[in-house]
């Protein structure tokens, strides 16, 4: 890898996120390489819902370092989570989910892999249960 990537936390699976990374992909032209952390499944029913394509790297965790990333396919690293639909009501069923994304996230800056982290929403109510004032507070009690 040239220059570190960008890594990015889809979140909430049923947020707008990933709408917003696809009009990203359509109207902007990114430099640096971005690594989608994010359920290959959910990833899949949403480019669908959306008409969104653009094909799909999937990146395993333990070779991270040999990979040469851009940004001609969306980098994932797959969290497995089991959507039924597109969107759903947001609820706590998909804490361990988002939870086991951060996780890797937190590998991968330890590991000096990236430096940046974008994450997307998050409910406070569910995911954070109001023990943490936001998901920055969460981090820099895991890191």
């Amino acid at each position: 890898m040239n220059s570190k990537p960008i890594l990015l936390v889809a979140g909430e699976p049923n947020s707008i996120f990933l709408e917003i990374l696809f009009k990203t992909y359509r109207k902007k032209k990114v430099k640096k390489p971005l690594i989608l952390i994010c359920s290959l499944k959910l990833l899949n029913l949403q480019m669908k819902k959306l008409n969104f394509k653009k094909k799909v790297r999937i990146l395993e965790l333990e070779k991270i370092k040999e990979y040469k990333l851009d940004n001609k396919s969306i980098n994932l690293l797959d969290v497995k989570y089991q959507p039924k639909k597109a969107f759903e009501k947001i609820s706590s069923k998909s804490n361990e989910y988002i939870e086991n994304s951060f996780k890797i996230a937190i590998k991968l800056i330890n590991l000096g892999i990236v430096n940046s982290l974008i994450n997307g929403p998050i409910s406070k109510k569910n995911f954070l249960k109001n023990k943490y004032l936001g998901i920055t507070e969460y981090l820099a009690k895991k890191i």
